[in-house]
């Protein structure tokens, strides 16, 4: 027994901070994380992919309705991910979010190893990881908190970037390849998007005075790892199906590229607005003084590169991003760990200041007490804005289904065959749930549209959510309720009117 005693600072020191990483990850990515409905944009339609491969068993060809999806025609790790977790947990909302949580906690703590490295204190990457966890644009639907591509694509652009830039410093070709095997996962995931950071890395590369890097081999075999990656899917998919490339071209390079698809037409300084008006407000400032650090601080500390690296890296990222027509809220996903560890280094090369300008140094519990109290208001005003969005997101009827038919297989066990009829308003949500209830309880569904409600023939059962769906039925039958959960009703058509 005493010769495990001076082991005991050693365990503080090493996972007693990453336990307390872990605490403070779980309410930001998995507190409520199953309550919300799946969302009607990009959620449903991937959790639809993935129910849709695991009763194809076409790994290759993602589906949408039993025929290629082209508009969605990103590569096919994320749909992977989430098929394996539903094979797992069942079609449910966790199953669906899980990976993205995943993920995201995974980036949080590469952030803390990161900003415990490169900061030189573990209590400096307790810092960036809080930062990470307190904003707004990242802890969100469509990105850490939903399922869809975003937090498994920062996953990867994180490691990249961050393996990236301790090559440059140290040289070691292993990072090299740790880069380019992280590159090759986020084209994997994301198509084209995987490669944005490129020309921020080679920026960083100038910047850090580190160009000789390039003339060893090693870069170059990882950049044709993540290239040779990209071209092997994108030929192999294309033979497996014929007109993929063109559906990518379309939706995934050129058309967003060249115009605003579906409407989405922002402001060139949209992103940079959003950044400071919400998306990452309460750290912007401290990241501004962290990039500012790489010009002010001597050239030679680690501080002094990772500030000039991933400003470099951030900038251009949000400048390419910004020049492209095409702008959604979550395009900016992968900033936010690197902004993170920005805002770290410049509170933290504050702090240092301070120190050293009045000769005078906190002890380490009070190090650790100034963190968590930095970090408390808006930590703490997340988890309420957390709150609020599944408390609202359930005013949308037609993002009930999945509760009412639920709530129906318990209460009407025999049902096994009905339709469903929804409001008319394009909505992956109802097929996602059609496709988890087959899935999950056999039940054998049929979607009809609102065109088509008149030609029917009674007696058949229906189930629909929200006055809209529900009244265009009553037009053309009398019915009678079987089964009312909310705004839904599961409904016996008995005669024409």
């Amino acid at each position: 027994m005493p010769r495990s005693l001076p082991t005991l600072p050693r365990f503080l020191t090493s996972v007693a901070p990453l336990l307390l990483v872990l605490a403070a990850a779980a309410a930001p990515l998995f507190w409520r994380l199953d309550l919300l409905p799946a969302q009607q944009w990009d959620e449903a339609r991937t959790g639809l992919n993935a129910l849709e491969l695991l009763r194809s068993h076409n790994w290759l060809v993602l589906t949408h309705r039993g025929k290629p999806d082209l508009w969605n025609g990103k590569p096919p790790l994320a749909p992977w991910l989430l098929a394996l977790s539903f094979q797992a947990l069942g079609p449910t909302e966790l199953a669906l979010r899980l990976p993205s949580a995943l993920a995201a906690l995974a980036t949080v703590l590469l952030v803390y190893r990161a900003g415990s490295r490169w900061l030189g204190s573990w209590r400096a990457g307790l810092l960036a990881a809080l930062i990470l966890l307190s904003s707004p644009g990242y802890v969100r639907l469509h990105v850490a908190r939903s399922g869809d591509f975003d937090a498994l694509l920062t996953l990867w652009t994180t490691l990249g970037a961050l393996s990236w830039l301790a090559y440059l410093v140290t040289g070691r070709p292993r990072h090299a390849w740790a880069a380019g095997g992280a590159f090759a996962l986020a084209v994997l995931t994301k198509g084209i998007a995987g490669l944005l950071f490129g020309p921020g890395l080679l920026l960083a590369t100038l910047l850090t005075g580190h160009g000789r890097r390039l003339r060893k081999g090693a870069p170059w075999a990882a950049l044709g790892l993540v290239l040779g990656t990209g071209v092997a899917w994108y030929t192999v998919r294309e033979l497996a199906a014929p007109g993929y490339l063109a559906g990518v071209w379309q939706y995934e390079i050129g058309g967003p590229a060249s115009a605003a698809l579906e409407g989405h037409d922002r402001p060139w300084r949209w992103y940079a607005s959003m950044l400071a008006e919400t998306k990452f407000a309460p750290w912007l400032v401290a990241a501004l003084l962290g990039a500012g650090l790489g010009w002010w601080l001597p050239r030679g500390p680690r501080l002094w590169a990772l500030s000039r690296g991933l400003s470099a890296v951030a900038g251009l990222f949000l400048l390419v991003i910004s020049l492209v027509k095409t702008k959604l809220e979550w395009y900016d996903a992968p900033v936010y760990p690197l902004l993170a560890l920005l805002a770290a280094a410049g509170l933290v090369a504050t702090a240092r200041t301070m120190s050293a300008h009045y000769h005078r140094s906190l002890p380490p519990v009070a190090r650790l007490a100034a963190v968590l109290l930095v970090a408390a208001l808006p930590y703490g005003v997340l988890l309420l804005q957390t709150r609020r969005l599944t408390n609202t997101a359930w005013n949308n009827a037609s993002l009930l289904y999945g509760h009412h038919l639920r709530a129906q297989a318990r209460q009407l066990p025999h049902l096994q065959s009905y339709l469903l009829g929804d409001d008319g308003v394009f909505n992956d949500s109802p097929e996602f749930y059609m496709a988890a209830m087959t899935r999950q309880y056999g039940h054998r569904i049929t979607r009809v549209s609102l065109w088509a409600v008149g030609w029917v023939s009674p007696p058949r059962v229906v189930a629909t959510c929200g006055a809209r769906a529900r009244k265009t039925w009553e037009r053309y039958y009398h019915t009678r309720v079987l089964f009312r959960t909310d705004s839904c009703e599961t409904f016996r058509l008995e005669a024409r009117r």
